[in-house]
C-alpha cells in the first residue's frame, strides 16, 4: 500500500530565524560552550568596562533572528488581536500592525538611547563627540545599547522585502543603506558618541511618527491630527535642526580636538580624509531627511486644508493587500492576475 508525501514546503526566511534563535537559546541553557556569546555581549575588562570583539558578530546574529521571530510574534498575537478590536478595515490589518511595532521599539530604543546618554559629557555637547578619541570601551548598558540598534537596522533590510511596497521604496533602500553604513562605521572607527546622539535624534520623531500613522487606521481626526503635529514638531527640532548640529560638527569640529593618524591597533582610524566620508554619509542621510520633511507638510496641507492626514508614504499600496493573517510569506510573491481575480470573484460573490 503506497502511502501519498506531500512535497516538501521551502521554509521562509522568517521560520529560519525562528528555528536558529530557539536553538541558540537551547544551547545556552544547556550550557554548550559559546552559546552565551550570541545572548550576552563580550570581552568585558577587569575594571567592568567592555570593549569590541570579534563576538559582537555572533551577538548580531543573534538579535536579527530575535527582532525576526519577535516582530512576527507580537505582530500575530498581541498587534492583530488589538487592530481588529479597535475595528481596523481588514485591509488595512498589515500596516496598522506595522505601524504600532514600529512606535513599541521606537520608543523603547529612544528611551534607552536617552538613558545612556543624559548625564554625560557628550549629552549634546558636540565637543566632547571628538575630545578623548578614541573611545574604545564602554559601559555595558552602552554596548547592549549599540549592538541591538545595529542588529535592528541589519534586521530591517529583511522587513523592507516583506511589507507591502511603499511610494518611496527606493528612498527607504537607500536610507537604510546609509543608516547601517553610517553604524558600521562608527562602531569600527570609535565615533559612537557621535552615533548614540544621531539615534536618539532619528527614533523620537520616527516613535510619533508610527504613533499618528497607527491612529490614522483607529481614530483618524483631531487625535491623530495633535498627534501629527506633535511629530512634525519633534521632527523639525531633532532631524532638521539638532541632527543639522551634528553635522556641522562633524565638519569643523574635529579640527579643533582631534589629532589625526590611522593607527587601528591603537584604536585611531581618523585620518583627516576619514572626516570627508563621515560627512558625506551624514549629508546622504540629511537630503532623505528634507525629501521627507517636504512630504510630511504636504499632509500638514492636507489637515489644514482638506481636514484628513492621510499617510503619504503608506496608503497608497494595491486595494487586495493581502492581511496580516495570511502568514505564510510565499503568498505574498503569488503572481499579480491571481490576486486580481480572486479579488473580482469575491466581489461578484457579493
Amino acid at each position: 500500500m503506497k502511502k501519498s508525501k506531500r512535497a516538501a514546503q521551502p521554509r521562509t526566511f522568517k521560520q529560519v530565524m525562528n528555528h536558529l534563535a530557539q536553538n541558540q537559546i537551547v544551547g545556552y541553557f544547556l550550557q554548550l560552550p559559546f552559546f552565551d556569546r550570541f545572548i550576552f555581549i563580550s570581552n568585558q575588562r577587569s575594571d567592568g568596562r567592555f570593549e569590541k570583539s570579534y563576538w559582537d558578530l555572533t551577538f548580531l546574529f543573534f538579535y536579527i533572528c530575535v527582532f525576526t521571530a519577535a516582530r512576527a510574534g507580537f505582530m500575530k498575537y498581541c498587534l492583530l488581536p488589538l487592530a481588529r478590536w479597535c475595528q481596523v478595515s481588514p485591509k488595512k490589518y498589515d500596516r496598522f500592525c506595522e505601524q504600532a511595532w514600529s512606535f513599541i521599539y521606537y520608543t523603547s530604543s529612544c528611551t534607552a538611547g536617552i538613558a545612556v546618554m543624559y548625564g554625560s559629557e557628550w549629552w549634546f555637547n558636540t565637543r566632547y563627540f571628538w575630545i578623548d578619541y578614541p573611545v574604545t570601551d564602554y559601559t555595558e548598558a552602552f554596548k547592549y545599547y549599540y549592538l541591538v540598534q545595529f542588529a535592528y537596522w541589519l534586521q530591517q533590510i529583511f522587513v523592507l522585502q516583506i511589507e507591502a511596497p511603499r511610494k518611496d521604496y527606493r528612498e527607504l533602500v537607500m536610507h537604510h543603506i546609509n543608516t547601517l553604513l553610517l553604524i558600521f562605521a562608527s562602531y569600527l572607527c570609535n565615533f559612537t558618541r557621535v552615533g548614540n546622539a544621531v539615534f536618539v535624534c532619528m527614533d523620537l520623531p520616527d516613535a510619533v511618527l508610527a504613533l499618528a500613522k497607527a491612529l490614522n487606521y483607529t481614530c483618524p481626526g483631531i487625535v491623530c491630527n495633535t498627534t501629527f503635529v506633535m511629530m512634525l514638531v519633534s521632527w523639525m527640532y531633532t532631524r532638521v535642526y539638532l541632527y543639522g548640529c551634528i553635522m556641522v560638527s562633524t565638519w569643523t569640529e574635529p579640527d579643533l580636538y582631534v589629532n589625526f593618524r590611522l593607527a587601528p591597533l591603537e584604536g585611531w582610524w581618523f585620518p583627516h580624509f576619514v572626516v570627508y566620508i563621515i560627512f558625506g554619509l551624514m549629508l546622504g542621510l540629511y537630503c532623505l531627511i528634507l525629501f521627507w520633511t517636504a512630504m510630511i507638510f504636504k499632509v500638514l496641507y492636507k489637515i489644514v486644508f482638506t481636514e484628513n492626514a492621510s499617510d503619504v508614504r503608506s496608503d497608497d499600496e494595491e486595494e487586495d493587500t493581502p492581511v496580516l493573517e495570511k502568514d505564510d510569506l510565499r503568498k505574498r510573491s503569488a503572481p499579480n492576475g491571481l490576486t486580481h481575480r480572486s479579488t473580482a470573484k469575491a466581489t461578484h460573490g457579493n
